[in-house]
């Protein structure tokens, strides 16, 4: 049983939701580590040809990440492990062997934007936001995010949205390229993953992995060439005390 995960599985569909809308939905090191679990425990099931991941509640899809934990975060051994774990977690999503949608319910910010772009589509309901937030932090993505950016947006738009560090409504979004398709609201966003679902059910598993397998292999590509000068980067930028001073004023923000 796992604390912060839900799942449901159909014939040819899993459905995440990450459960834990009292926090955003945050990714705390614990969710991660589940949520991987999780995806490795059905990565050989033949019978899934689609996966979603949604967060639980109306207003989160990912908050980002746990802010009073990653307020403990200071040594080098647990930065590093911070990196491992939510990359490891992310390459799992980008490089698993059926495509993955993130159904964006609400606030995709932060680690839960970083989140969102390692999937293969981005589905969103219209009154959601899109945030790189992580300039407003004074750091840069930890987890392969920029990558993803630079992947799907190209250099100039990734630098200005990683710059800019706002919340981007899901018009804007979609019109920029963060996000595939807008739903007027959930209801007609599951209408459409189910009308996916059936365009992939006439599709054979060999295909979909087979195609799947291809992407997945100009996508790391990509990614190892730029992983090390991310992290190297991401070290720099969490280490300072701009940084630090940052997160003291929203720690101090949040309610006690």
């Amino acid at each position: 049983m796992m604390a912060n995960i839900l799942v449901n599985k159909s014939v040819s569909l899993l459905e995440i939701t990450l459960n834990r809308p009292d926090n955003g939905n945050a990714l705390s090191l614990e969710l991660i580590e589940e949520l991987n679990q999780t995806l490795e425990k059905y990565h050989n099931d033949r019978e899934i040809k689609l996966v979603t991941i949604t967060g639980q509640g109306d207003k989160f899809f990912i908050a980002g990440g746990d802010i009073k934990e990653l307020a403990e975060v200071r040594s080098e051994s647990d930065i590093e492990t911070m990196i491992e774990l939510g990359r490891k977690t992310l390459d799992t999503i980008r490089y698993y062997p059926v495509p993955v949608i993130a159904l964006i319910n609400g606030y995709a910010l932060g680690g839960g934007a970083e989140l969102a772009m390692a999937c293969d589509y981005r589905l969103a309901i219209e009154k959601a936001s899109v945030g790189f937030v992580h300039s407003t932090l004074n750091i840069t993505t930890a987890w392969g995010g920029i990558i993803d950016l630079i992947y799907l947006l190209g250099h100039t738009k990734a630098l200005f949205t990683l710059i800019e560090g706002k919340k981007i409504k899901a018009k804007e979004a979609k019109t920029l390229g963060l996000i595939d398709s807008v739903s007027d609201d959930i209801d007609s966003a599951y209408s459409s993953i189910e009308s996916i679902k059936k365009t992939f059910e006439k599709c054979n598993t060999d295909v979909i992995r087979s195609n799947k397998t291809i992407i997945n292999e100009s996508k790391r590509l990509f990614h190892k060439n730029l992983k090390t000068a991310e992290s190297v980067e991401f070290k720099k930028t969490w280490g300072s005390k701009e940084h630090w001073n940052a997160l003291e004023v929203l720690l101090s923000e949040l309610p006690s």
